[in-house]
Order: structure tokens, then sequence, then C-alpha cells
């Protein structure tokens, strides 16, 4: 399905396809080059936040263009695993949850949680030392050896279990984002382990790797959310 609309932002195009459940919005200058584009799952997609903020659209010319979207998308049958809940009210359910937002639960689990954490089990296991020298002491905590692979472990059951039992960990919690499928119920075990499995890949130059994964997909997944079908958002 395509509609063009003309806009005072420029030409406007809007490509539906009904196999995919995808909607994909392009915007036009008047050479007729691309001056923003976006693909998105209709049934996530916050329309009005596709068509104002991402191409610029001013409001009220928008809402022509969405309701001829909506008009569509309801004519498209509904597959069962789709809740009604969810084909009602898409943007206020599954609100995906930026990557800032992210990083910062990201940090806040490292500052509650991880740094303790690699303290207790560098003393535990010896790791702690303390060096005098001209006047001065250095002390610190060396988390090595099998203290290393105990914070591993420990690391991977935080995220797995939080987000299992949960949907969130304590960051995520503190800044308002979950796990859920790409269907919007919980995420199984599986799930939570397949994601956090692949978090040392995300991980890779700080997250690099991660954040050019959920750049490049519609519903911001990273390598981990793309192998267990997941989808971080807000609420």
């Amino acid at each position: 399905m395509r509609q063009v609309y003309p806009t005072s932002a420029g030409r406007i195009e809007v490509l539906l396809y009904p196999d995919d459940r995808m909607i994909s919005v392009s915007r036009f200058d008047e050479d007729g080059r691309t001056t923003a584009a976006a693909m998105e799952s209709w049934d996530y997609a916050d329309l009005t936040d596709l068509f104002s903020r991402q191409l610029g659209v001013p409001v009220g010319e928008a809402e022509s263009i969405i309701g001829w979207v909506r008009e569509q998308v309801a004519s498209v049958p509904r597959p069962e695993r789709v809740r009604q809940s969810e084909w009602e009210a898409p943007s206020t359910m599954l609100r995906r949850a930026g990557l800032p937002r992210r990083f910062v639960a990201l940090m806040l689990d490292s500052i509650i949680v991880f740094f303790p954490l690699a303290i207790v089990i560098g003393l535990m296991t010896g790791g702690g030392y303390a060096e005098r020298s001209e006047g001065s002491v250095n002390a610190g905590v060396d988390v090595s050896g099998r203290g290393f692979w105990l914070f591993v472990l420990l690391w991977l059951a935080y995220y797995v279990f939080g987000e299992a039992l949960t949907g969130a960990t304590i960051g995520k919690g503190m800044v308002g984002i979950r796990v859920v499928d790409e269907h919007g119920e919980h995420p199984t075990l599986g799930a939570a382990i397949g994601r956090n499995l692949l978090r040392p890949v995300d991980g890779l130059f700080g997250y690099l790797v991660g954040g050019i994964f959920a750049l490049t997909s519609p519903r911001r997944q990273r390598l981990g959310d793309r192998v267990a079908h997941t989808v971080v958002v807000r609420g």
C-alpha cells in the first residue's frame, strides 16, 4: 500500500507492508531528495511521534496521514499473537526505550550493584591489598582468577533472573524501562538467558556494538535482543 501527501514540510510518502506488518515513511524536498526516513512495526509505532518528530510534519497535517494509516491497518487481519490491547493502543503500551535511558540504567546497575559486588568478591577471595611508601598508602581490591569468574557468574545471574522475574534490573526499574518479548509479553527465562549471553558482544568498545545494532533496528534491538526476540520498552 502506498500513499503520497504534499505537506508544508515536504512530500511525504507512506508505504505499508501488510505481510511484515511494517510501515515505511519518507520525506522528500522540492528536488525529490530524501531528507528523512523511518521504518517501524505498525503494532508498536507511535504514529504521532513518527510523523511529527521524526519527519517534522506539523501535527495538524500529520493527523490526516495518520487517519489514512489507521484505516488501512484496521483492514488487515490481526494475527492471534498480537493482543487486542496492543493493537488498540501500541503507542501507550509499548513505547520503545531510547538509548540514553538504557545507558543510564546500565550505569546505575554498575554503580549500585556491580561496583560493590566487585569489592566484596575481591575481599572474599583475597584480592584486597594495601601498600605503604614514603608516607602514603595505596589500597585497593584486585578481582582476578577465581574471583573474576565468580563475578562474571553473578553478573550474568543478576541480569538473567532480574529480567526473567520482573522484566527489569534495579537500574532499569529506576529509569522506568523493562524488557518484554516482541509481542509485549513477559520474557521467558530462555529469552533472558539468550539476550544476556550476548551482552559481552554488545558491550564491546563501550557498548558501541550494541548501540550500532540498536540504531539500525526498527525496534531498537541490540544483538542480544534480536536473538532472544525481546524489546526494551518504557513503563
